[in-house]
């Protein structure tokens, strides 16, 4: 079990940190639900996510379907290395908007 936080960096920004993992992700969406739902843009960094698995993954593609649902934009940034190459083993580089061949960076 590890670690994990969100938290404002700026006006529509945020960090993740930590691990993502089945027993932070739980809480972190709780906290991420509510930005997307008060943000019609929200950015996310992932630049300080030490660690991550399937329910890292899940959070994010459920960060965007709530966005797409509310008509606001979410971006994810920094997506490290492991995470980038679990949303391509599962075909969702573009679910997620992760630009090809640039898994660190995303729009």
């Amino acid at each position: 079990m590890g670690e994990a936080s969100l938290r404002k960096t700026g006006d529509g920004e945020v960090c993740l940190s930590g691990a993502l993992d089945f027993s932070t992700v739980p809480v972190l969406w709780r906290e991420l639900e509510g930005l997307i739902g008060q943000q019609a843009r929200l950015d996310i960094s992932l630049r300080e996510v030490t660690s991550s698995n399937s329910a890292g993954l899940a959070l994010l593609l459920e960060a965007k379907q709530k966005a797409a649902a509310a008509a606001h934009e979410l971006h994810l940034r920094d997506v490290p290395d492991d995470l980038a190459a679990l949303a391509g083993l599962s075909n969702l580089e573009s679910v997620l908007d992760l630009a090809s061949g640039a898994p660190n960076t995303a729009n």
